[in-house]
């Protein structure tokens, strides 16, 4: 092989489905994400989704926020509510297409947050280019803009965030080809609904084998990436409640309350496990394959998590 108050009620009675469609962005790369299983909701990676929707009605999406949002999606919900507030820069707010980077000369298409409050993009527009940041390198990353370079997204601890981040680029979904961007073998994952279209390094949930502080978090059908870790001090372990797959340390997952033992939200992290190992998991709780049999992207077919047999 190549990121709340306690629910006493009880449990309901669920029948074998598939745990990759219960974890996650975003993304807010917020981008939203075998044999016995059962579903646990996809959490959007903003950094993220499966590339997906982090809306919290839905108990079982990650924000795929890279918080990435989900993987689905890392990562994200792109909904146009009508009660979203565009926000303006003075420059252009024209709907923009990020890998194809079609605003005028000087300006950049980047992503933005609309619905104030939210943890993760849901529009992109026109901004000036303030920055010459590459592929990789540090970032800033103001309400709406960063100093990365044309084609270069700010992902920091989610992708409605502000402060430090890294450089990732934006790519095609249509041909998933991350090539030109340098990435010859990394992920175009459409996060937080298709508004965050972003290149991410494939990588190992056991082994956590991403460069530097980045953690390794599901997208769903399209495997494991590499991402911006966005859990908030204190938080991040096993237990702890999570909104994006960025929430969650490296090496954990955050996984819908339904499947787990004791979890106070309505998602919470998890540990990844090797089904082909002996089984790390707290009783009752045990290691249950991530995805539905004959579904895992190949590489992963061992990959498990800890959870409540079905």
């Amino acid at each position: 092989m190549t990121t709340r108050p306690r629910d006493p009620s009880p449990r309901p009675t669920r029948t074998p489905r598939s745990l990759a469609a219960a974890l996650g962005l975003l993304l807010g790369l917020g981008l939203a994400s075998g044999c016995s299983s059962k579903e646990l909701p996809d959490p959007n990676l903003d950094g993220g989704d499966d590339s997906g929707t982090s809306d919290d009605t839905d108990p079982g999406t990650e924000s795929a926020d890279q918080g990435i949002d989900s993987g689905d999606g890392d990562t994200d919900t792109g909904s146009n509510d009508t009660g979203f507030v565009p926000m303006t820069d003075g420059i252009s707010t024209n709907t923009c297409d990020p890998a194809e980077q079609d605003c005028p000369a000087g300006e950049k298409c980047t992503g933005y947050v609309v619905q104030p409050g939210y943890c993760c993009v849901d529009a992109n527009k026109c901004v000036s280019v303030i920055g010459s940041g590459q592929l990789g390198d540090p970032c800033v990353r103001t309400e709406d803009n960063d100093d990365c370079d044309l084609g270069l997204f700010c992902m920091t601890v989610s992708s409605g965030s502000t402060g430090d981040g890294v450089c990732l680029a934006f790519c095609d979904v249509g041909t998933q080809d991350c090539a030109d961007d340098g990435l010859p073998d990394a992920n175009c994952i459409a996060f937080n609904d298709g508004t965050l279209p972003l290149c991410q390094d494939s990588c190992d949930p056991i082994t956590q084998d991403c460069d530097g502080s980045l953690g390794c978090y599901g997208v769903g059908a399209q495997g494991f990436v590499c991402s911006v870790p966005g859990y908030e001090d204190g938080l991040g372990n096993a237990g702890d409640s999570c909104y994006t797959i960025q929430s969650c340390k490296p090496g954990l997952g955050c996984t819908a309350a339904e499947v787990l033992q004791d979890c106070g939200g309505s998602r919470c992290c998890t540990p990844y496990c090797d089904l082909s190992e002996p089984d790390p998991c707290e009783a009752p709780e045990q290691c249950t394959a991530y995805y539905e049999l004959g579904t895992a992207p190949p590489g992963y077919e061992n990959v498990g998590i800890c959870a409540l047999p079905a």
